[in-house]
């Protein structure tokens, strides 16, 4: 009878166990589709949301780099320069489809003007950038000189780096920019990284000089004020060559319109009247 009780008791606990196991399965199952579910919904949507979020604010934060190259410094509009290329698109589109013209004309008239607007702005933003980069460099003597007395003074290069990027706004805005950008970055991540992010935002042979000057000045210590005087009378020097290598070519380019406008009219004015009594006799 004992035996049997034992057995019995035994049976229960298998089947007690048995169920547990079961409900604690159906648990894991049920846990394991809602987290699927949740999974599925997110990559369906919060991930397609997140990621024209993230390529919005990737897109906004290179228009807004454009901006500040082209030396527009009030990046706030930068948010606005797609959409209005592309509302000034739709705009020039529908007054195309509205108007009396023929279809050719429509075809031909709607490509030129979505050139016209998508690529000329474009096109104006890079040509302002390389024109303020030669400008900047051009610039870059003077700010030398400046330099080298302030240092000649007793201030250190982040002190004068950081005197000069809030006098030379009445002398160059786009030079100050670029200094005081860089006497900020300086007091974060350091003067030689603060240079080299200057020699990678203006990419020109004087500017590069200059950075790698003050870096070589960080890391062995030499006198600085004399190289600077030195620099900048170098970078004049080449200012002065560069001119007079564009002067020398010029005469080159000047023979083409030479020959066409003046060489050519010239033969006619000279041929001219002998034909006329050719042919009248």
């Amino acid at each position: 009878m004992m035996l049997i009780l034992i057995m019995v008791l035994i049976a229960i606990s298998g089947l007690l166990a048995l169920g547990l196991a079961l409900w604690h399965q159906e648990k894991q199952r049920q846990w394991h589709i809602q987290r699927y579910l949740e999974t599925s919904q997110e990559s369906g949507l919060e991930k397609l949301s997140k990621l024209v979020v993230r390529v919005g604010q990737e897109k906004r934060e290179e228009l807004e780099q454009q901006f500040i190259e082209a030396g527009f410094y009030d990046t706030r509009f930068a948010r606005f320069y797609v959409p209005a290329k592309i509302g000034l698109a739709l705009v020039i589109i529908l007054l195309i489809v509205i108007s009396d013209m023929t279809l050719s004309n429509k075809v031909m008239i709607g490509a030129v003007a979505m050139v016209m607007t998508l690529i000329v702005p474009d096109s104006i933003l890079a040509m302002r950038k390389k024109m303020l980069v030669k400008k900047t460099s051009r610039q870059l003597p003077y700010m030398l000189d400046m330099m080298s007395v302030c240092v000649q003074t007793g201030m250190t290069v982040e002190a004068a780096l950081a005197y000069l990027a809030e006098e030379l706004k009445a002398f160059d805005k786009d030079l100050c920019f670029h200094i005081k950008k860089t006497a900020d970055t300086s007091r974060i991540t350091g003067l030689e990284k603060a240079l080299l992010e200057l020699s990678e935002r203006i990419p020109t042979p004087e500017v590069r000089s200059f950075s790698l000057t003050l870096i070589q000045n960080i890391q062995y210590g030499t006198s600085i004020a004399n190289v600077l005087a030195d620099l900048a009378e170098d970078m004049r020097q080449m200012q002065v060559l560069a001119m007079e290598e564009s002067i020398g070519k010029l005469a080159a380019k000047m023979s083409v319109p030479l020959i066409l406008f003046i060489m050519f009219p010239i033969v006619v004015l000279i041929l001219a009247p002998g034909f006329m009594q050719l042919s009248i006799g």
